[in-house]
């Protein structure tokens, strides 16, 4: 497994929990904590991230500093970094839309 789709699976089990709460704190209150909102910003990168991971970086490359675990997003090919700033974009137009920001 290479460390853009751990990332990737990690920020989506965390923002799925925070999709959640702000949708349950809607749902009752009408009204969302403003850090939430990001729930769904993250949600579309974590899904872009499974989909393009960047550079290839194993997880056993990372943890014994064999490849700098940062060159995942620094080696990553141009349209990888598109693709990830277009699904973040994405996702915040549907977070304004759907909690009525």
């Amino acid at each position: 497994m290479t460390i853009g789709r751990f990332y990737g699976i990690t920020i989506i089990l965390l923002s799925s929990i925070g999709c959640f709460m702000a949708y349950d704190m809607f749902t009752d209150t009408g009204s969302v904590f403003k850090f939430l909102i990001a729930a769904p910003v993250f949600l579309m990168i974590g899904i872009a991230m499974l989909i393009f991971p960047g550079y290839h970086v194993t997880l056993k490359q990372s943890r014994s500093r064999e490849v700098a675990p940062d060159a995942f997003y620094k080696q990553a090919p141009k349209l990888h970094k598109i693709v990830w700033a277009v699904a973040g974009v994405a996702g915040f137009i549907a977070s304004m839309v759907f909690f009525k920001v």
